[in-house]
Order: C-alpha cells, then sequence, then structure tokens
C-alpha cells in the first residue's frame, strides 16, 4: 500500500472525529493490520483537571470489551484438565444453592443461564454504581435470592452474573485471582504491557478519568468503585488491544485449536422442537456479526463514565479498537465507521 494512499485513509478516519473537543474527554481509536499497517490517533483529555491529553498509549476502563478474557482464561482452564464447560456452576460456587445446579459454565459463557443480575440484586438493595460493592456481597445477594430468571437452556439474556461468576471459577481452578491469572498467563506473554484487571479502588495506576455530564452540561468525574472481575474492569489502551486481536488468529497464546473456538456461537435454544432464539450468535466474549462483506468479531462495553468497542476481521487480520472516558460516547459507531473506511480502500 503505497504512502499516499495511506495518508488518504488517515485524513479519512481523523475527519471523523473533526467535531470533538481537545478540551472534552475523548477517545483514543486504531486500526491495524497484523502485517503492521496501522492508522491511530486520539483527542480529547484524559483528565480535564489535570488538562492531561489523551494519547494511543492511554488506559482506559474497557468494560464489557473485558468479557473475552474471562471466557478466554476459561478455555485455557479446560485445555489443562482444570474444569469441563460442562461443570456446574455449583461445583466452583457452591453458595448460590441447589436451583443453580443445572447451570454449567458454557450457560454462563453463552448467556442462557438464566441467573439473576447481580447488577439488579444491588439495585434492589439501594446499592448505586458509585456505592462500593464488594465481589463477596453480590455472591452474598445470589445466594439469599434463590429464584432463577427463566429456566437454564431456554433463553438468551445477556447477564453480567454470569461473567463475574466465571472470575470465582478462574479463581478456584487455577488459584490464583483473575488479576493474577490474566497477568502471567495473557497480558505478560503477550507483551500486552499496559494491561490490569483492577480489583480494588483507589487504583495507583494511571488511567484516564470517567466522566458524565451533571445537570448543569458540566462534565464531572463519573467512576465506580465496584471491585468484580470477570463482567469487565480489564483496563487497557487501544495499542495493546491490537496485540489481543492479533492473538486471536495466530493463537501465540492458548494454540490456534483454542482461538478458533472463541468464535463458536452457543447452541441454538430449542423448545418442542422449534428454535425459538439463536443466541444472538454469542461465542465466547465475543458476538460473532457481518458486514462489509464479511465475517468479523466485536463487542461493546460501557461502564460508569466509559465507553468501548473492540472489532476483529479474521479474514482481513484487522484489529479495531475505541476507547472513551465519556459514558454517553457511542464507541461502536466510530469503530464500524473506522472499519468501514480501512476496509472499503484496503
Amino acid at each position: 500500500m503505497n504512502h499516499t494512499y495511506i495518508e488518504k485513509i488517515d485524513t479519512s478516519i481523523k475527519q471523523l472525529f473533526d467535531k470533538l473537543s481537545a478540551k472534552d474527554p475523548g477517545c483514543a481509536y486504531i486500526a491495524s493490520f497484523d502485517n503492521g499497517t496501522t492508522y491511530k490517533g486520539a483527542v480529547g483529555l484524559a483528565s480535564i483537571e489535570k488538562n492531561l491529553p489523551i494519547t494511543t498509549n492511554t488506559i482506559f476502563n474497557i468494560a464489557s470489551v473485558s468479557k473475552q478474557f474471562t471466557a478466554f482464561s476459561i478455555l485455557l482452564l479446560e485445555q489443562e484438565g482444570k474444569l469441563s464447560l460442562d461443570d456446574s456452576i455449583l461445583r466452583f460456587v457452591p453458595s448460590i444453592g441447589a436451583y443453580a445446579e443445572p447451570v454449567t459454565l458454557r450457560h454462563l459463557i453463552h448467556h442462557t443461564g438464566g441467573l439473576v443480575d447481580y447488577m439488579e440484586l444491588a439495585e434492589a438493595a439501594g446499592i448505586k454504581d458509585t456505592d462500593k460493592l464488594t465481589p463477596e456481597e453480590s455472591l452474598e445477594h445470589l445466594k439469599n435470592h434463590q429464584i432463577a430468571s427463566f429456566p437454564v437452556g431456554t433463553k438468551y439474556e445477556y447477564s453480567n452474573t454470569g461473567y463475574f461468576l466465571l472470575s470465582q471459577v478462574i479463581e478456584k481452578a487455577s488459584g490464583k485471582r483473575q488479576p493474577e491469572f490474566s497477568k502471567a498467563r495473557i497480558f505478560e506473554p503477550l507483551n500486552m504491557k499496559d494491561t490490569i484487571i483492577v480489583d480494588s479502588y483507589p487504583t495507583t495506576i494511571s488511567i484516564a478519568s470517567g466522566y458524565a455530564k451533571n445537570e448543569q452540561g458540566s462534565y464531572e468525574i463519573y467512576e465506580s468503585p465496584w471491585e468484580h472481575t470477570g463482567d469487565g474492569q480489564v483496563h487497557s489502551t487501544v495499542e495493546d488491544l491490537v496485540k489481543w486481536g492479533k492473538n486471536l488468529t495466530t493463537g501465540t497464546v492458548g494454540g490456534e485449536d483454542l482461538v478458533k473456538r472463541m468464535s463458536e456461537i452457543g447452541p441454538k435454544i430449542s423448545l418442542s422442537g422449534e428454535t425459538i432464539i439463536d443466541n444472538e450468535n454469542y461465542a465466547f466474549g465475543l458476538e460473532l456479526a457481518e458486514n462489509f462483506g464479511c465475517q468479523y468479531l466485536e463487542h461493546s462495553g460501557g461502564w460508569a463514565g466509559y465507553s468501548s468497542h473492540f472489532l476483529r476481521f479474521p479474514e482481513n487480520r484487522l484489529s479495531v479498537a475505541v476507547l472513551s472516558n465519556y459514558e454517553k460516547f457511542e464507541a461502536d459507531e466510530y469503530a464500524l465507521k473506522i472499519a468501514e473506511i480501512v476496509l472499503e480502500k484496503a
């Protein structure tokens, strides 16, 4: 690809962000082919208070984009014989209660487990996302609930509980907390040097402050001190997410067979012989989608002041990531527009 061509694509992408102010919260973005051809940039402030600009090395809370790392960790542990996807969740978290016996790790991965969302239980207990909440408290809430939202395997319903519980499984099966396991087994081997799972606050690492707008229309810091991992809490950069995206093809960590499984969607759900739902094409912490004449993997994230989106195009060997520190930022729309520009001209 010649230099003029690359510059043209770069300009088209930069124009997407023309309306954003350099004095507001903003985003970092990247579109990178495995061969090294990369388009990247950043706009806005990582900290309004310190007048600190965002760069492509700024660390953001990536929210639910984290789920793929949890699913990948479960597959690594299965590879080692430490667990089976058909194990009941009660093998690892017996406190939930007998009603959850039929719920397997596979159900949790594909959001068909039927367990109530722990965030709803927190809300019912009067706990806000800006209050402190520990995993132990949420496990207690789940233990006291004892009612499934729907019979296991009969419905797809996106659930943070499932992935939060998978983080508990990782800890029980590996003997390490998820932050330690992920660092040793995924982040360090892939040289994702700025990626970390945060499970206690305040944190000492330098991350972009999350923002929301108050009633007066001014930006104010909006962050959550919840300490749950599994469903969120990976903090990363767009530069590091490219390394991860590449691994979803190469299998440098995990091997090629394992990374292929990351894109396998859950089993079709049927009642009385009729398929009633197709799992929303949810695979292993990633959704399978189709556009631009090809299939790709994606996941979005949004949590207390942060918005994120990650795309991986296996056939094109392309990764796209957009990370923002403003809760209402449409990271998914920007990521898809970037992908469209890059793929149309590739």
